[in-house]
């Protein structure tokens, strides 16, 4: 065998391997929807909320329920832990929480430098929650790709006709969507065994 036949076969073969790991991280993926739950149910409630209240509500639901939600996934995540197959390969829990806590950091940031006008700042989290779904989809699929999509074209769509009723629109459009991609997810992984 000639060099350049080994190093075409070891590119086959490293194909074959991306395809194989992507293959199980989109079934791994399956796994997430009790995480959509709880996170899509956080954002419904939240944005709702903030129709009806824009000053008390946010200083102490978001916080409060986000430490909530957080233990809620920590414990379903221990759960999960206990009960998967090892050796399986694919993404590990901090590869799926990695842009979500990124988007967090650099959201606080900007909102507390005051960089984002308070006005908009329910379209500016959407678009950042878009961008984290978006970059999960070079490890887990197009899945996260078409719910970040949707999170932009909602933002998109919310301030340019429906910015007086943006945390309605926010809440049922876009919490909303996070639990029926879970309960998509589920149903898919149901499907596949």
């Amino acid at each position: 065998m000639s060099k350049l036949e080994g190093e075409q076969q070891r590119a086959l073969q490293d194909i074959e391997y991306i395809k194989g790991l992507l293959a199980r991280n989109e079934r791994k993926l399956g796994e997430a929807s009790p995480f959509m739950y709880v996170w899509g149910a956080y954002l419904t409630v939240g944005f709702i909320g903030m129709h009806f209240d824009q000053k008390e509500w946010p200083i102490w639901y978001w916080g409060i329920a986000a430490v909530i939600c957080g233990a809620i996934s920590g414990i379903i995540g221990s759960r999960m832990m206990k009960t998967q197959r090892g050796g399986e390969g694919g993404f590990s829990t901090w590869m799926y929480v990695l842009p979500f806590a990124a988007m967090f950091a650099a959201g606080s940031f900007m909102l507390l430098t005051n960089m984002i006008n308070t006005d908009y700042t329910a379209l500016f989290w959407t678009i950042l929650i878009a961008l984290s779904y978006i970059a999960m989809g070079s490890m887990a699929g197009k899945g996260p790709v078409y719910l970040g999509l949707w999170f932009i074209v909602l933002a998109i769509v919310t301030r340019l006709i429906l910015l007086d009723y943006q945390y309605i629109v926010l809440g049922v459009f876009g919490g909303g969507s996070i639990i029926v991609f879970g309960y998509l997810l589920q149903q898919r992984r149901k499907r596949n065994g």
